[in-house]
């Protein structure tokens, strides 16, 4: 397959049974998955917060494992035009008013290097000014995100596709006239079985105005892809737990 890096298997072809033959014999063998950190987004953002809550700053996206072939596979055909336009769209979706530029995508064709996404984006309004307070959410990656599972009941199983993993780092210079009011970072979450982790933490340099946010997630721990119908409140209620952690919001208030 084309993209398909050595060592790979398209993931509908992973941790499944294969039937190898030779000239005397053959023997049934279960093919390997992908772990998760082998299929990681890592996305970084530096950003400036301004006064009036509008956030200015330069993103930079890395994909490897299946959500790079994934990328490449539905977009080698598509003209450049094309793809960064898809990107502005797809951050348009849960950042309505954000003004984006300075667009790239590298490497779509080229799986010896890190497919890449840049761009520069500023969104007005994306913290919320109440008074001498500033309420913000640092989690930029997840701004605008809905909850995966919305229903209350489920009538099939779920699958996902792979295990996946993601790397966020964020970084923001907020506002000399401010002081972080309330800057806690939600605690870790994960299950007994090790499918799935978050872990947020935030730091904060009050004498430069400087916060970094860094989030890790995984899902998908051991291979475990497919989940009963039977199990879908817990399912949900993890990955509600990880919406509410991932809109976490802080607060700054003015001096």
């Amino acid at each position: 397959m084309k993209f398909l890096p050595y060592g790979m298997l398209v993931w509908y072809e992973e941790d499944n049974w294969a039937l190898l033959v030779s000239d005397k014999s053959y023997s049934w063998e279960q093919t390997p998955f992908t772990p998760q950190d082998r299929s990681n987004i890592t996305r970084n953002g530096k950003f400036k917060l301004l006064e009036d809550g509008s956030l200015v700053g330069d993103v930079v996206m890395e994909y490897s494992g299946h959500p790079a072939l994934s990328y490449r596979s539905a977009n080698y055909d598509e003209s450049a035009a094309k793809r960064e336009e898809d990107l502005k769209t797809e951050i348009k979706a849960r950042l309505s008013t954000a003004e984006i530029s300075n667009v790239s995508i590298e490497n779509v064709d080229d799986i010896k290097k890190t497919l890449t996404k840049k761009y520069t984006v500023k969104v007005p309004n994306y913290a919320q000014k109440t008074g001498k307070r500033i309420f913000v959410q640092p989690g930029f990656f997840e701004y605008g995100v809905s909850p995966l599972f919305k229903g209350s009941s489920r009538t099939y199983d779920i699958f996902f596709s792979y295990p996946w993993s993601e790397t966020d780092s964020v970084e923001i210079d907020y506002p000399a006239a401010y002081d972080l009011d309330n800057a806690d970072a939600p605690g870790a979450i994960f299950d007994s079985e090790k499918i799935a982790s978050l872990d947020i933490k935030i730091g904060v340099d009050a004498a430069t105005h400087f916060l970094k946010y860094e989030r890790k997630f995984f899902f998908g721990g051991g291979g475990k892809t497919l989940f009963r119908v039977e199990s879908y409140p817990a399912l949900k209620g993890l990955f509600d737990n990880f919406h509410k952690s991932d809109t976490h919001t802080i607060t700054l208030k003015q001096r």
